[in-house]
């Protein structure tokens, strides 16, 4: 089994979406990222397939003032420090079911992503 990462296709976000910084991450304070509509590549060891975006830092949302104080603002608003990071990693299962999902799905109206297998990929 393969355990680098090996370019396998291309993900592209149709419309701005918001991602967690980290997707391993799971609490209300943790860093999102806008990602703007482009294409980005898509990877996979054998064993979890994931891609790398960019985007700009969530300014928006809560906010940690310190001493347990935070600050909310209403809806995102992207900040002016650009970042590169990885989707959450899907499994086998997982990113059939994902690809299964309206988001992903060719044509649906709620298509928000659009995945492309090389042609190697598919074989």
């Amino acid at each position: 089994m393969n355990t680098v990462p090996t370019r396998i296709g291309t993900v592209e976000i149709l419309r701005a979406r918001t991602y967690p910084l980290d997707a391993e991450a799971h609490n209300d304070t943790r860093s999102t990222v806008i990602v703007n509509p482009g294409t980005f590549d898509l990877f996979s060891d054998g064993l979890t397939t994931f891609w790398m975006m960019r985007g700009h830092l969530n300014a928006g949302g809560i906010h940690r003032l310190g001493d347990g104080m935070f600050s909310m603002y209403a809806g995102d608003l992207p900040s002016g420090i650009e970042v590169t990071f990885p989707s959450k990693r899907f499994g086998p299962d997982e990113w059939a079911e994902l690809l299964a999902e309206p988001n992903f799905t060719e044509g649906h109206p709620d298509q928000r992503v659009r995945v492309t297998l090389n042609a190697e990929a598919t074989s």
